[in-house]
């Protein structure tokens, strides 16, 4: 409305004033449509945080559908720092003794002492072969799976560094490093894997210069030119589990019991007690975590559905159909008897009860008890007949917050529903900013006609009265 400020100065009218106060009447359609758009976008934000809080709802109960909820195991050492212990939801509940006799170690050698890393050493051909010793390095077995790696030392790559990189390239199951120390320089060489079947002997073949100090097949004497030294024998790890002799290549003891794992960092000065139980402390956590997920998407219904009698005024979905369904439906797929365990035939029954006001809570007491018997509370859970009674709680429920948030579900399809709404109502403010930018144009220049046609008339009665005026005189 800018610009009619000025109209209505020749005729002394409020031009201005009049043509606001008339905007003001037209403009009140689209104030309407304001309100209601706001309204709908309130309700668009509401149908979002209610398909957010009912995925939740159906993750907690996926979780509760699980199997492997109700077969999770936790594990309790008796003061063992030496060894960890990690249970698969397949593990069964026992006792375990666990004795850690010698860990699994890397085997390796150790060459002379050269000047520096740079020091020529020779060349020629080292061949590594996998393979086992014998204590003390008496005896070497070659390894049936491993064929003997060749690494060829010509003269440009004669160095003890280039002699370390070359090796390294060769994928032959060692690594060599270079150690540094008062003495000198000196080529350290490991075994990739630990275990006794992954210890190597290493032969020279055409040496130059000192190119034999490189072979390793045995000696334990100080490194000279007759070899490298054995610093460490390749060895498996040595225990007992309940008694019985175990052995591995690695410091864990991988499925020594159906889903039981071990790993050692230190031999034991005795044998260690292992509990492994059924995890119940986790399984009630997941079952307050559904609680607290029902509890949070029945309490927000119910606040934005309610009606205040002292200010007779209804929150945003009071009697929406939509809000009110996926009330009801969610309540009874969690309250309604189940056919899933014989032992328990209701949430109820395992000290999941409804309060007053709509809200669940658990029975801690009653849950301990109703644990006692886990494979019924799991079967009252977990139990899956195709969409029969017969199917678990958990099972019903997620099938349920699927349906309701999934496309073309109860919200799914009423967030489409206010979406058009307020495209629709959007477009009828358009169209009305567009009468209202109209109407004002003709108000401004019929005021305008109005005020230039005042104008004249006022000059003309001034003129009258002038000349009646001179006639006087």
């Amino acid at each position: 409305m800018a610009g009619i400020q000025s109209i209505g100065i020749g005729s002394g009218i409020d031009a201005s004033s009049i043509i606001s106060q008339l905007l003001a009447l037209e403009s009140q359609p689209l104030a309407r449509l304001q309100k209601a758009a706001s309204g709908v976008q309130s309700q668009i934000s509401l149908y979002g945080n209610m398909r957010s809080k009912a995925d939740a709802v159906g993750s907690s109960a996926r979780t509760l559908a699980d199997d492997d909820t109700w077969r999770a195991t936790t594990v309790k050492l008796n003061g063992a720092d030496e060894f960890t212990v990690s249970a698969e939801s397949k593990a069964q509940p026992s006792n375990l003794e666990v004795e850690i006799t010698s860990l699994a170690q890397r085997q390796g050698v150790s060459t002379q002492a050269f000047s520096s890393a740079s020091a020529e050493v020779g060349t020629g051909i080292l061949t590594i072969q996998r393979g086992s010793w014998s204590a003390g390095f008496g005896a070497f077995t070659a390894a049936a799976d491993a064929a003997p790696i060749e690494v060829m030392i010509g003269a440009n790559q004669s160095s003890l560094s280039a002699i370390r990189d070359a090796i390294n390239s060769a994928d032959a199951g060692v690594t060599a490093t270079i150690l540094n120390d008062a003495g000198g320089a000196r080529l350290v060489i490991r075994s990739d894997e630990t275990g006794k079947d992954n210890g190597f002997a290493i032969t020279t073949l055409a040496g130059t210069g000192d190119f034999a100090a490189l072979g390793f097949t045995g000696q334990t004497v100080p490194a000279g030119a007759a070899g490298a030294q054995g610093d460490a024998r390749g060895v498996d790890l040595q225990g007992k589990v309940n008694g019985a002799t175990v052995t591995s290549a690695g410091n864990t003891l991988s499925n020594v019991l159906d889903g039981v794992s071990i790993t050692a960092t230190k031999p034991t000065a005795s044998a260690r007690t292992v509990a492994i139980q059924r995890d119940l402390a986790g399984m009630k956590v997941k079952i307050d975590a559904f609680v607290t997920a029902y509890n949070d998407l029945i309490g927000f219904i119910r606040t934005q559905t309610a009606y205040n009698e002292a200010t007779k005024t209804g929150a945003p979905l009071q009697g929406d159909r939509v809000a009110l369904l996926v009330q009801s439906r969610v309540r009874n797929a969690t309250l309604e008897p189940s056919g899933a365990a014989s032992a328990f035939g209701r949430l109820s029954d395992v000290g999941i009860a409804l309060q007053t006001d709509g809200s669940l809570k658990v029975d801690q007491t009653k849950l301990d008890r109703a644990l006692g018997r886990l494979d019924e509370v799991a079967q009252l859970f977990t139990r899956e007949e195709d969409g029969t009674a017969q199917d678990g709680v958990a099972v019903r429920i997620e099938s349920l917050a699927k349906a309701l948030t999934g496309t073309d579900g109860a919200i799914d399809s009423k967030q489409t529903s206010l979406r058009a709404v307020l495209r629709r109502n959007q477009q009828d403010q358009s169209r009305m900013e567009d009468r209202l930018a109209d109407v004002e144009k003709r108000l401004k220049a019929r005021y305008t006609a109005l005020d230039n046609q005042m104008s004249s008339l006022s000059g003309l009665g001034a003129y009258v009265a002038r000349q009646f005026g001179s006639t006087d005189r």
